[in-house]
């Protein structure tokens, strides 16, 4: 384990309460998007933190960008790390628009009809989708968090632009 042990009171205990209070919702929102799981969700992002706190002198010596974009790239590594595990098929990946955090109560029929059509995305394109629109991340920060390029994010945005008004043609929003 790098960096120092977490001692109550010392600065990386702030620094660990502060990330986890201005980045955890967003986190899980992200993660509970790409996993389909709210239970699961909250594990990757636990571990995020923990692997956050572990490695945070690299983050402060290496990474040119963000906090935000560094703990996105943690917990998307993560989520793709979950996707992969053999038991991940048999989890029940149905959850409601309703039940995401990124989805508002407020939000009206369209809304979450655009929100179930991003979800239906490749996990690829629903990625920098998600990242992008719903995270408020720019472009460099997706590429830092994705490992590629900007202008291979903007590929993607690009393509999954054209993918979501394909679906979103053939749905009826009338009703």
């Amino acid at each position: 384990m790098t960096g120092k042990p977490l001692v109550p009171g010392n600065a990386s205990e702030a620094e660990l309460s502060r990330w986890m209070k201005d980045y955890g919702p967003m986190l899980v929102g992200t993660c509970m998007a790409l996993l389909g799981d709210a239970h699961l969700a909250q594990d990757v992002v636990q571990e995020t933190f923990i692997r956050a706190y572990q490695h945070r002198s690299r983050f402060r010596g290496q990474h040119d960008g963000s906090e935000k974009a560094w703990l996105t790239r943690i917990a998307v590594n993560l989520c793709r790390d979950q996707q992969r595990s053999k038991w991940f098929r048999f989890v029940d990946k149905r959850v409601s628009v309703e039940e995401l955090p990124l989805a508002s109560p407020q939000a009206g029929d369209e809304a979450k009809q655009l929100y179930r059509a991003v979800l239906s995305l490749p996990p690829k394109y629903r990625e920098v989708i998600l990242l992008h629109y719903y995270q408020d991340l720019s472009a460099r920060d997706i590429a830092l968090a994705l490992h590629m390029t900007a202008s291979s994010v903007y590929r993607r945005m690009n393509k999954a632009q054209q993918l979501l008004k394909k679906k979103l043609e053939r749905w009826d929003f009338r009703g």
